[in-house]
């Protein structure tokens, strides 16, 4: 069998999102011919808030190992700008800790000690120095300093490496909602400068849509294939049925999706319509900004809105196998971001609520798998929900008939196989 490295920043046990995608490699790239070595840092505080993922582990290296995968958990130490952060969350002086982060992202420029997780690459140095027979290495991003290691990783070893981008770096289309004064504009003609020279080495690029890989490879320079983030195959069935027609929003919120408009349509079918709903938002707590945004605009249909700090994945997934519909907001303005949420819906084979249309990726994956409900206007939402109420309630109109072949197409284990494809190809 095959060996293969993946410098992941987040794996589980980390609950986070970020770390599904590596997981998904790992859990099936044996069944093409790879034994992967993950290497990522410690997690030993579980995830109920930002500061949580900002403290330090204990110092000890963990090495697990099994039929599919091996892992080394590296120790974390937080840097002093995560300290600061952690230690006066809540209070002024946390504002301390964003000098820290411009005096960081400056410095990784210039310094490879100004990268707190640098103890991954001298690991996959040392790694690969006892693996002669390894050929690539993927390194998936964020954070995009990570793929500075692949960069000296093929000047020390001439090895193939992988740059994956989950989301993109300087061609994101967020990049000018986090700041356009002096300084920001300083710091990013310095990770221009650093993103094309590190990815100038890569043997080419992956990330999660066409139109990401389009605009990043074009920027870099370098080939670009899609690698979807997918879903695991096994959820658990609906148990619980509701006198409310229940929708669910599974995850975090952007200040880009337009929850506003959806809350909007809601309280208009519950005050109007006299329509028993319930919108549930499990996890959104975790943004306490989101969650005010929330109860904010749904200030007079409270009792019908369900928000929740970060719960365990099971429960979610069970909650969002009890509803009636999924909630999936796009960002207004902007496309090519299928967030992973996206893919999980599928699995459920439940009726997936589209706003507003992005007339891409979203819209697209939801017509090819006959899942989806695309508005791109609030009377167009209204009627759609309408339509999905009538269908439970009246035994009305005609449900979706989901395409089972088209779903299972957009499982992990199906996008772990194109990597595979990938690897092969590059190791010829």
């Amino acid at each position: 069998m095959k060996k293969v490295l993946i410098i992941s920043y987040f794996f589980p046990p980390c609950s986070l999102t970020a770390g599904q995608r590596a997981q998904g490699w790992a859990n099936y790239l044996s069944e093409h011919g790879y034994y992967p070595t993950i290497i990522t840092r410690r997690w030993d505080q579980e995830i109920k808030t930002p500061e949580d993922a900002l403290t330090s582990s204990k110092d000890e290296v963990i090495h697990e190992k099994n039929d599919r995968y091996e892992v080394f958990y590296l120790p974390y130490k937080a840097s002093l700008r995560d300290q600061l952060y952690t230690r006066f969350s809540g209070s002024p002086l946390q504002k301390l800790s964003r000098a820290f982060t411009f005096l960081s992202l400056v410095a990784e420029n210039f310094t490879f000690k100004a990268i707190p997780s640098r103890n991954m690459y001298h690991k996959a140095k040392e790694w690969i120095a006892e693996n002669e027979d390894v050929q690539s290495v993927v390194i998936t991003g964020l954070p995009f300093n990570q793929f500075s290691f692949g960069h000296r990783l093929k000047k020390k070893t001439h090895i193939n490496w992988i740059a994956d981008y989950r989301d993109d770096w300087n061609t994101s289309d967020f990049v000018g909602t986090s700041g356009v004064g002096f300084l920001s504009r300083i710091v990013k003609k310095m990770a221009i400068r650093s993103e094309k020279k590190w990815i100038g080495s890569a043997e080419c690029i992956t990330s999660v849509s066409p139109y990401y890989v389009n605009k990043i490879s074009n920027f870099v320079k370098r080939p670009g294939h899609v690698l979807l983030n997918g879903f695991e195959l096994e959820v658990p069935k609906g148990t619980l049925k509701s006198d409310h027609f229940v929708i669910t929003y599974n995850g975090s919120l952007y200040a880009t999706q337009p929850i506003e408009d959806v809350l909007a349509v809601v309280e208009r079918l519950i005050t109007e319509d006299k329509v028993p709903i319930l919108l549930q938002f499990p996890g959104a707590a975790f943004d306490p900004i989101q969650k005010k945004r929330i109860e904010d605009s749904g200030r007079a249909i409270l009792d019908n809105i369900s928000i929740t700090d970060r719960i365990p994945k099971e429960e979610v997934l069970q909650l969002q196998a009890n509803s009636d519909a999924l909630l999936m907001i796009s960002h207004s303005n902007m496309k090519g971001i299928p967030s992973s949420k996206l893919y999980e819906y599928l699995c459920f084979e439940k009726p997936i609520i589209q706003y507003p249309n992005d007339f891409d990726i979203v819209e697209s994956t939801l017509t090819e798998t006959n899942l989806g409900i695309c508005s791109s206007t609030t009377d167009e939402l209204y009627t759609s929900i309408k339509q999905l109420i009538d269908q439970k309630f009246e035994k009305t109109g005609v449900h979706l008939r989901p395409n089972k072949v088209a779903i299972q197409s957009y499982s992990r284990k199906m996008q772990t196989k194109l990597l595979a494809d990938l690897l092969n190809k590059i190791e010829k």
